[in-house]
């Protein structure tokens, strides 16, 4: 008897390329469209659950440039755990 295959999820966007040029927003602003705090957020780019899809961090002093989908991924992420799903659950 053969295994029956577990379902995968697909891409949650699409890749049309960036509706928006290279439109990134900085932490903090990320954080305030999302409704989490900075410290989640970095903590969240350095585990890579969410990371900036624009620039990343590159040392000390850089700033990561989140796009506007990763900010649509940040708000899920906070939906998900304001509902009760741990970050173990998400990732």
């Amino acid at each position: 008897m053969r295994p029956t295959p577990r379902p995968t999820q697909d891409a949650l966007f699409d890749d049309f390329g960036t509706p928006f040029g290279d439109v990134g927003y900085r932490g903090v602003t990320a954080c305030k469209a999302a409704g989490i705090t900075y410290r989640q957020l970095d903590y969240w780019a350095r585990t890579g659950l969410v990371e900036p899809s624009i620039r990343g961090a590159a040392g000390s002093g850089s700033q990561r440039l989140y796009g506007f989908r990763d900010i649509l991924v940040l708000k899920l992420v906070k939906r998900l755990l304001d509902t009760g799903i741990s970050l173990q659950q998400i990732r």
